[in-house]
């Protein structure tokens, strides 16, 4: 439970307007509550010209291609994870081929083994983990990706097993979850993703003949329910970020698709203004999502895509500008992504995605085989390695891509993102192996003034080299299971960053919320042939008696091999300085000697050459005593799953102004 306190710091950060919506939508609450228990809810209503005994038709199909040309190991794989979901078998966060029980027990956090609240909304607190599990655990499943599965399947053999699946496990959900009635009515966001599920399971198997009778019209209720529902609560204020996305996505979608129900025009246009409007508010000009969060960037993206495509085959198309946007999207995506393997996991992580299409919610080459379907710009090609099997569930049988895979392999050229406050620092190629990337955070906290989804990381960095991560951010591995990681993984000292006297650069109140914001300006960019320079300080510290002004330089020169990075403080007191480096999961071997960190980097001996005014540690998947009190040397790449690595803790203490300086040379 949260303390008054924290309740206190958030009002104050919400205007008046927020204050009144969030205590008129408390009113509405206890309002539907007593509907639902008197039984006053309204009921679905249709359109005149509905049939209920007709062969249902959707408002679109989401796939019209043949499927001749599935690719055999795309088949082997998608065969393979439906026969593990028709046994109620499945795979997500730390979970693998987990068994939830027959039927599903849809309440149930299956990692923690916490069986949540059945009572009426308004008494479940999903942040209660120790009487409701983790509510990311309990909702995964209901998001009902394994049902597009089972749908792909049915599509792909025409077995009649398949779509059978995707009727018991919807069958046993409207079962198991009245309206209004515990953890999977608790999220408007959660209600829209399912949403979205349905509409693809079902238009996958609606040859199949099973989409009738007593089924549909409980289905088709329910949608009517999760539209009603989700339209109503539509997210603002502080909490308008990417939930309000995804609600309007799921909405329009369903509203698109259910057009059969007599309330789905108004539901499509009121929830495509929603989108049409925040793909400008949430976005910066350089296609950066304002929430300083890379993992958002993606589930974001697939939320205005599938809209934009649902608007393209309804014959509804979304504004020019909407799909310019997306364009920007996608493409700072890609550019981001181009020095490494993996994506930077800048900002929080929790492994969201809207459907599943065969590929990984992360895969930087399905993300650019599918641009490259809608847009002819260069980046798409030179980032696109093979076919995805998303394009081919998208686009087959609707588009041909732009252009063709580049196959000259051009060296990397450093990248300004001025509007976020990201810079990209990279040159060389890895014929030359001389490549180096480096991603600058210059960047603000986060989306508005509580900053959500935010990590005390002003000015780190992530480094790849010759397509190797060489320091990572660490990641976010938790929401609501453990406090004590979710807080550290947001820490400054969880970041490539500098820290003074212990504390963070910003300062968190809440689990998803901060008080105080580092500030970052940048004061010099000088990109070059070989890299460049890039030069930028923040605020962070000046709130201390003895303020601090942190500076940070870092020079790339690429034909030398060699990356410079100068750390000054300027201050006229004392003060603990500690600067941490986390090196990924593929350094070995390393060791301090004489002034100089040495490790290996697949084939590339790294030389780390530290100030002498420095001590240094190297910690490895340190914990307390508990396993619950955190410590250095943790990577997390997915939402529950974390693996050691080392980290590289450089500690000092100063009066007065100091630099210090470290050179990394390959």
């Amino acid at each position: 439970m949260q303390s008054i306190t924290w309740y206190v710091k958030r009002i104050k950060m919400m205007s008046v307007k927020e204050i009144i919506w969030r205590v008129t939508s408390l009113t509405d609450a206890y309002v539907e509550k007593g509907r639902v228990q008197f039984n006053l809810v309204p009921k679905v209503k249709f359109k005149p010209t509905y049939n209920p005994d007709a062969d249902f038709v959707g408002g679109f199909e989401v796939f019209t291609g043949a499927t001749e040309g599935f690719q055999k190991q795309w088949k082997i794989d998608l065969i393979k994870k439906s026969e593990m979901i028709l046994e109620n078998k499945l795979s997500y966060f730390d979970l693998k081929e987990h068994d939830l029980g027959t039927p599903i027990n849809w309440h149930k956090d299956h990692s923690a083994n916490i069986f949540s609240s059945l009572n009426h909304i308004v008494a479940v607190n999903y942040r209660d983990f120790a009487n409701n599990g983790d509510c990311k655990l309990v909702w995964e499943p209901n998001r009902h990706h394994q049902l597009v599965v089972l749908g792909r399947a049915y599509k792909v053999t025409g077995e009649l097993k398949y779509a059978q699946g995707v009727v018991a496990q919807l069958t046993s959900w409207l079962d198991a979850n009245p309206y209004g009635y515990g953890m999977n009515w608790r999220s408007p966001l959660e209600l829209a993703i399912r949403l979205i599920s349905w509409v693809w399971a079902i238009d996958l198997i609606k040859d199949s003949g099973l989409f009738n009778g007593d089924f549909k019209a409980r289905l088709l209720a329910s949608v009517y329910l999760h539209c009603r529902d989700v339209s109503g609560k539509y997210s603002q204020g502080t909490s308008a970020n990417n939930h309000l996305v995804g609600e309007a996505a799921g909405v329009y979608i369903a509203a698109c698709y259910f057009d059969m129900l007599a309330d789905a025009p108004q539901w499509q246009i009121d929830s495509k203004v929603v989108l049409e409007r925040e793909i400008q508010a949430q976005t910066f000009a350089d296609g950066c999502t304002k929430e300083h969060a890379f993992s958002y960037q993606f589930f974001v993206f697939q939320f205005y895509l599938f809209t934009a495509l649902t608007g393209k085959w309804s014959k509804d198309q979304f504004s020019d500008e909407y799909w310019s946007t997306l364009n920007t999207i996608s493409a700072f995506i890609a550019k981001v992504a181009q020095g490494g393997e993996y994506y930077p996991m800048l900002g929080d992580q929790d492994d969201g995605y809207v459907l599943d299409l065969g590929d990984h919610v992360h895969n930087i080459n399905a993300v650019c085989d599918i641009s490259g379907y809608l847009y002819d710009d260069e980046i798409f090609s030179s980032s696109f390695k093979q076919h995805s099997e998303s394009t081919f569930w998208l686009f087959n049988g609707r588009a041909k891509r732009k252009q063709a895979p580049m196959t000259e392999v051009r060296p990397l050229s450093s990248l300004q993102f001025k509007a976020s406050g990201y810079f990209l620092l990279q040159a060389g190629s890895l014929a030359e192996k001389n490549q180096a990337s480096i991603l600058f955070d210059c960047a603000e906290l986060g989306y508005t003034a509580i900053a959500a989804h935010g990590h005390a990381d002003v000015l780190s960095f992530v480094m790849r080299i010759n397509n190797n991560d060489l320091f990572v951010d660490t990641g976010t591995y938790d929401y609501f299971s453990h406090p004590l990681w979710r807080n550290h993984f947001r820490t400054t000292k969880a970041h490539n960053a500098l820290e003074v006297d212990g504390l963070d650069q910003s300062v968190m109140t809440g689990p998803f919320m901060w008080e105080s914001h580092a500030q970052a300006s940048c004061t010099e960019w000088s990109p070059s042939d070989i890299g460049g320079r890039v030069v930028a300080e923040h605020t962070g510290y000046l709130r201390l008696s003895s303020p601090v002004k942190h500076q940070r330089a870092i020079t790339l020169n690429s034909e030398q091999k060699n990356i410079t990075i100068i750390d000054s403080v300027e201050t006229e007191g004392q003060h603990d300085i500690a600067l941490y480096l986390h090196f990924s999961e593929f350094c070995s071997e390393i060791k301090i000697e004489n002034g100089v960190c040495r490790l290996k980097l697949g084939d590339e001996q790294i030389n780390i050459s530290l100030s002498a005014e420095l001590s240094a540690e190297i910690i490895t998947g340190q914990e307390g005593d508990d396993k619950e009190t955190p410590a250095l040397g943790w990577l997390s790449r997915g939402y529950h799953q974390k693996v050691a690595i080392s980290t590289l803790v450089l500690t000092t203490r100063v009066t007065g102004d100091s630099e210090f300086k470290t050179t990394i040379t390959w």
